[in-house]
């Protein structure tokens, strides 16, 4: 796929959202509960050093997780979380790449799969990425950050 598709699709998906006049983090979650059928439950794991891994998402038959390295930033940590999000919203379930995980901590049964990435630059992986930062401007006017959270690029990112 092309980068001028790989925008097309995501902005597609974009428009579908029905996600009402004051959308966050919440309401994209609540919208992709309804869709997916099953609760999604957002885990921070600090064995992720998030150098090379900063997210994943794991699909079970009960429920969805989305688990997260250590997050920099209240804004790195909402990125991150967009970005498994949007792999849900363009359904790259269907392409996932099943791994063995090593047990989850608080999650008693084996995952069905969990999103592999092949590449940093694969479709999949520019297509979610891209789509993180549209929800991520409809969302940025209705968010609080606290005071002393700084947002960023470089307090993100270093």
């Amino acid at each position: 796929m092309n980068d001028r598709r790989i925008r097309r699709e995501a902005r597609e998906a974009n428009r579908q959202l029905e996600l009402g006049p004051h959308p966050d983090l919440h309401s994209i979650q609540s919208w992709l509960e309804v869709k997916r059928g099953k609760p999604i439950t957002i885990v921070e794991l600090p064995a992720l050093r998030g150098d090379d891994l900063c997210g994943l998402w794991v699909s079970y038959k009960g429920c969805d997780v989305v688990v997260h390295a250590p997050p920099e930033s209240a804004f790195h940590q909402r990125h991150i979380t967009l970005h498994e999000f949007a792999h849900m919203i363009l359904n790259h379930q269907r392409t996932a790449t099943s791994l063995e995980l090593v047990h989850l901590p608080g999650l008693p049964e084996t995952p069905l799969n969990v999103l592999g990435r092949r590449s940093f630059a694969d479709d999949d992986e520019a297509a979610a990425e891209y789509l993180a930062d549209l929800l991520m401007a409809r969302i940025l006017p209705h968010i609080q950050d606290p005071p002393d959270d700084q947002s960023g690029f470089n307090k993100v990112f270093g």
